[in-house]
């Protein structure tokens, strides 16, 4: 599963929960009132309640106030529960939602807390009613449900940007480039992971803020943004996973027999870890991100994420180099090719990457999207070409483009008789030299790239950056001729 996130949910959220606390751990929490009222999800009614409260009611009185947790599906989707605590901690408001829409839902439940003590119903359920009956709508769609609720619906394809997302804002606020590198590549070694705070809103913006920056990558394995006290078992579990616990809770988890835990205390700024994850990243590549976040301690937009994401390039994007096609097969991927043609310290890392689950199911859903017709169209491949991080061999090109030249009146001809597995190939090739032209621009940026992270190994030969052949002149001949080649290929 290429994604957690689900596509085209069919509402805005599926329920809304005025849950209050018991005085004793023993005792389950208690629903006050629910919306729609006719939810009938008994297992989601008896699930919510347990995450309304996840610290340890009898010592903490003041733990924040928002905070979300995650359920997962039967088809592994990632729904939300969007939380206000009130009243001191014991009263707890919560919207579950498949859109991972944190500052429309946080701002929506401050509304709803206010309707709620000045005991407004008939304005809190006329809201709820509009946003439910309302379809979801589109990215940057402004949406007004009453004179009090007014948002931009948000943009999850992009980059999260500072200091609008607020997941990012604070865990990049709250640790330090240090530790952000060490959990980074604790992640990309899928280790187990337990990240500490007193603070609810801080604790779940940092495990859900340091996820995002393995895009295009996600996290495949036990994902608990914030632990509730009858779960804390799952830290023993002998598996990955990313798990949030409140502080309260800490004590106890060290009482059981952890071995070989990754522990970020966010408070004090502290990584423990057992493993030397960082050191089997290639230095390049660390070195490279270090200086770039470093540079983006007192920045905003889309630095920090867009720094991650040239790391993952660099690391990981030439798995293009290692697609094979053949006539009338699906496109495949060779891991061999992807790690025999890089540097030492990049291949021992990859020799590594190739088995974890995060980069397999990357690598299944990039082949889906190939062998469904539907090419390269995201960040992280604009990334890689922008970067010069595959692709850039020419005569892996060129090979390609008299391969699909060659065959071209052949494909063209037997189209409406060709199996589908003959079609995806030859939409492959399409996008792959659609690919071609953009990759002609991005090798003016390929020098400033070596400079940060070392020559880039693609494919077969090693390819010597434009900037080093001839001049202006030689470069504008290149790109007039491979822009025809391409077009000439489009035509068909």
């Amino acid at each position: 599963m290429d994604c957690r996130i689900k596509e085209n949910p069919e509402s805005t959220f599926d329920v809304v929960l005025q849950v209050k606390c018991q005085t004793s751990e023993n005792e389950d929490p208690v629903v006050l009132w629910k919306f729609p009222e006719d939810f009938g999800d008994q297992e989601v009614l008896k699930s919510i309640p347990k995450f309304c409260f996840p610290f340890d009611i009898a010592r903490v009185t003041q733990v924040g106030q928002h905070f979300t947790f995650v359920l997962t599906d039967i088809e592994s989707k990632q729904r939300f529960g969007f939380c206000r605590l009130t009243s001191g901690g014991k009263v707890c408001l919560c919207i579950l939602s498949y859109l991972p829409w944190f500052e429309v839902y946080y701002k929506l439940l401050n509304t709803l807390a206010d309707y709620l003590a000045k005991e407004q119903e008939e304005d809190l359920n006329d809201l709820l009613e509009n946003w439910y009956s309302h379809p979801v709508p589109e990215a940057n769609t402004p949406i007004s449900l009453n004179l009090h609720s007014y948002f931009i619906t948000p943009d999850i394809t992009g980059l999260p940007t500072v200091p609008e997302s607020r997941n990012l804002t604070e865990y990049f606020v709250a640790v330090d480039v240090n530790n952000m590198l060490q959990l980074y590549a604790s992640m990309l070694h899928e280790r187990r992971i337990i990240i500490t705070s007193s603070k609810l809103s801080t604790l779940t913006a940092c495990v859900h803020g340091s996820a995002a920056l393995l895009y295009p990558m996600y996290w495949q394995h036990i994902y608990i943004p914030v632990l509730p006290p009858h779960l804390l078992d799952y830290c023993c579990a002998p598996m990955p996973y990313l798990i949030g616990v409140h502080f309260s809770l800490m004590e106890r988890v060290k009482n059981k027999s952890l071995e070989d835990v990754v522990v970020l205390n966010v408070d004090t700024n502290t990584l423990e870890t057992p493993f030397n994850d960082l050191s089997n990243l290639p230095s390049e590549v660390v070195s490279a991100l270090k200086n770039k976040l470093k540079k983006q301690s007192t920045a905003s937009g889309d630095g920090v994420a867009r720094a991650f994401l040239k790391a993952q390039a660099a690391l990981f994007g030439s798995y293009r180099d290692a697609l094979r096609y053949k006539p009338g097969e699906p496109v495949s991927f060779c891991e061999e090719s992807f790690v025999k043609h890089r540097s030492s310290t990049t291949k021992q890392f990859l020799e590594t990457a190739v088995n974890l689950q995060l980069f397999k199911q990357f690598i299944e859903g990039r082949l889906a999207r190939l062998n469904a017709g539907k090419g390269f169209s995201d960040m992280f491949e604009d990334e890689i070409s922008a970067g010069g991080f595959s692709g850039g061999n020419s005569r892996s090109y060129h090979q390609w483009v008299c391969t699909v030249k060659k065959g071209g009146a052949l494909i063209n001809t037997a189209m409406n008789k060709a199996s589908p597995a003959m079609k995806t190939a030859y939409r492959y090739a399409k996008n792959h030299a659609k690919q071609g032209i953009k990759e002609v621009k991005s090798k003016l940026k390929l020098k400033e790239t070596e400079d940060e992270y070392g020559p880039c190994s693609l494919g077969i030969v090693q390819y010597t950056p434009f900037s080093t052949l001839n001049n202006t002149a030689r470069l504008n001949t290149e790109k007039r001729r491979l822009a025809q080649t391409f077009n000439n290929i489009l035509k068909h």
